[in-house]
C-alpha cells in the first residue's frame, strides 16, 4: 500500500476544512511540493548547477451559489494558512455582495480517494549533482565531436512535483508528477548561425542513463541538419504536398486545435457557437481522429486535476467530426460536454484551466514502417512515399522536420509554424533547403491529411503558456503525415 503523501500537512488540512465548514463555505485545498535540480553545459563548460524546493497552498472558496475566491501562501503553518483563508473568506463575502458569476458545478462532483505514484527508475537523490553534471559534460563532449566549429549547449532539468488536493466533500487525492528531461541546442556558424535542437523526456536521471544512446541518435541527427543547412538554399513559396513529422504534427494538433478545444475559450473560439461546442460537425478529413489523454511515464503526465477529479480521455475529433472538448468541472456544463477534468495548474498559486497533456492525431490504417524514429531518413521517407504512390515524377512533396513553434488565431484558426528544416522529395533525388514558414487555415490542414506512415510516436516535447502559467506539454501522431496541396495551406517565407 501506497503511503500517504505530505502526511505531516494532514492536520493543517483539517483545520481549515473546518474553519470553511464553519463559515458555510465549500473549500478546495492543494499543497504542492517540488524539488528540482537543473544544469547547463555549453561548449564542455558548466554555465550552472541548481538545486530548489518550493512549497505553497492554494485555498479556493466557494459559497453555495458557487461564488468564488482565492488565497495562497508559500507558509506550511497553521496560522499562516489560516490568515490566508480568512483573506480568502472576505473575497468570498465581497465576490457574493458584488453578484459576481457564480458557478456551482463543483458540488455535482462525486468525493474521491486516490494516492497515485509512477514508477520511476530513479529517485531525486539517486545521483550526486557531480555525477549528473559528468553525465551531461560527457554528452556535450561527445556532440560537439560530430561536427567542425559545432557550438553545443546541453541543458538538464529534473523534478519531482507532489500535489495534495482535499475538499470539503471528503475528497483526498495525492500524487507525483515525475519530470526529467535533456536538451541539446546545436549552432553552426557558416556566414548566418543555422541551430537545430534535439530533446528527450522522460521521468529523471534515465535521459542520461539508459536512454543515453536514443539522446545521442537524436542529437547526431541534429547536428549534421544543422551542417547541412550552412550551404542549403531557400525554396520557393506555395503550396505543395506535404509529409511532417510527428513533432510538427504535435504542433498542428496542439497549437490549431488543441487550443480552440479548451471550452473555457469556446465563446471565441472556431470550434464554438454561442459558448457551445460545435459537437457533431465536421472538421477534418474521415481518416483523422484527435485525441488527449495522459501517458505513464510521460512529461507531460497528469493522472488527476488540481480540483481532485481524475483526468480522462478526450476524443476530440473522432474520424474527422467534433466529438469531445477538453473540459474542467466549471467550463463542462456551458459547452454541453462530459467532464473530463482537464485543468491543470502550474503552482498552488494558479488557479487550474482547462490543458491538454498528451495530444496526438491518430489514423486508423497508417502505412508501415521499420525502425524506430530516430533510424529514419529523408531518402526512406521519400521511398515509402513513392511505394504509398504519393510521390510522382515531376510533382514534388514537401518534407517538414523539427517543429519550433508558432503562433494560431483561435478565433479563425490561421496559424503560422515554423520548422526545423525543409527537404523537397522527388521521384529523381533529394534536396535539403533553409527552414520555412507552414501556414495557413488549421481546419484545412486537418481536411487535406491523407495517410500516416509509422506507428504513434508521442514524445514530442515542450511547454505550454496559457493564464500566465506554463506546464508540461507533449503528444505526436504517427511518424509522418502526408498532407495533399491546398490553396489555404502554404510553405514559403522566414
Amino acid at each position: 500500500m501506497t503511503d500517504m503523501l505530505l502526511a505531516e500537512h494532514t492536520e493543517l488540512l483539517q483545520g481549515l476544512l473546518d474553519t470553511a465548514q464553519g463559515h458555510g463555505a465549500y473549500l478546495i485545498a492543494r499543497i504542492q511540493h517540488v524539488e528540482s535540480r537543473s544544469l547547463n553545459v555549453t561548449n564542455g563548460k558548466t554555465e550552472g548547477m541548481i538545486s530548489t524546493l518550493t512549497q505553497g497552498l492554494g485555498l479556493h472558496l466557494f459559497d453555495r451559489a458557487g461564488h468564488t475566491a482565492f488565497a495562497l501562501t508559500d507558509r506550511l503553518q497553521p496560522e499562516a494558512a489560516q490568515r490566508a483563508l480568512q483573506s480568502a473568506l472576505a473575497g468570498l463575502r465581497a465576490s457574493a455582495a458584488a453578484a459576481l458569476v457564480a458557478n456551482p458545478a463543483i458540488f455535482e462532483v462525486d468525493p474521491a480517494q486516490a494516492t497515485v505514484v509512477p514508477p520511476t527508475p530513479y529517485a531525486l537523490d539517486d545521483l550526486a549533482l557531480t555525477t549528473v553534471e559528468a553525465d551531461c559534460q560527457a554528452i556535450n563532449a561527445e556532440v560537439r565531436s560530430y561536427g567542425t566549429d559545432l557550438k553545443v549547449s546541453t541543458s538538464f532539468q529534473t523534478d519531482r512535483e507532489t500535489w495534495r488536493i482535499v475538499r470539503s466533500d471528503g475528497t483526498d487525492v495525492q500524487y507525483v508528477l515525475p519530470h526529467g528531461y535533456v536538451h541539446n541546442t546545436i549552432t553552426m556558424h557558416a556566414g548566418d548561425a543555422h541551430t537545430v535542437s534535439s530533446s528527450l523526456g522522460r521521468t529523471g536521471y534515465e535521459v542520461l542513463r539508459e536512454e543515453r544512446t536514443l539522446c545521442l541518435q537524436r542529437a547526431h541527427k541534429a547536428a549534421e541538419l544543422a551542417q547541412g543547412l550552412a550551404s542549403a538554399p531557400r525554396y520557393q513559396a506555395g503550396s505543395y504536398p506535404i509529409i511532417m513529422d510527428y513533432a510538427m504534427a504535435k504542433g498542428l494538433a496542439h497549437e490549431a486545435f488543441g487550443h480552440a478545444a479548451e471550452t473555457d475559450g469556446l465563446r471565441t473560439s472556431i470550434l464554438g457557437r454561442a459558448g457551445r461546442l460545435r459537437r457533431g460537425e465536421q472538421f477534418a478529413a474521415p481518416i483523422v481522429s484527435i485525441i488527449d489523454e495522459p501517458q505513464l511515464g510521460d512529461h507531460a503526465y497528469q493522472p488527476y486535476s488540481p480540483n481532485g477529479v481524475m483526468r480522462g480521455r478526450a476524443t476530440i475529433l473522432d474520424h474527422g467530426v467534433l466529438h469531445e472538448g477538453l473540459a474542467d468541472v466549471f467550463s463542462a456544463a456551458m459547452a454541453c460536454v462530459p467532464i473530463i477534468d482537464a485543468a491543470r495548474a502550474q503552482s498552488y498559486g494558479s488557479v487550474p484551466v482547462p490543458r491538454m497533456t498528451n495530444i496526438r492525431i491518430e489514423l486508423p490504417d497508417a502505412y508501415p514502417l521499420t525502425g524506430h524514429f530516430e533510424e529514419q531518413t529523408p531518402e526512406l521517407v521519400r521511398q515509402a512515399l513513392i511505394n504509398a504512390g504519393l510521390l510522382r515524377a515531376g510533382q514534388p512533396v514537401i518534407y517538414l522536420t523539427g517543429y519550433k513553434g508558432g503562433q494560431v488565431n483561435p478565433a479563425t484558426g490561421d496559424f503560422v509554424f515554423n520548422c526545423t528544416a525543409l527537404y523537397e522529395l522527388r521521384v529523381e533525388g533529394i534536396r535539403l533547403f533553409q527552414p520555412s514558414i507552414f501556414s495557413g487555415q488549421a481546419l484545412a490542414a486537418l481536411e487535406a491529411i491523407r495517410a500516416g506512415f509509422g506507428p504513434l510516436q508521442l514524445d514530442a516535447i515542450g511547454f505550454c503558456g496559457k493564464a500566465g502559467q506554463s506546464v508540461p506539454s507533449s503528444g505526436g501522431s504517427h511518424y509522418f503525415l502526408y498532407l495533399d496541396a491546398h490553396p489555404a495551406v502554404q510553405i514559403g517565407g522566414r
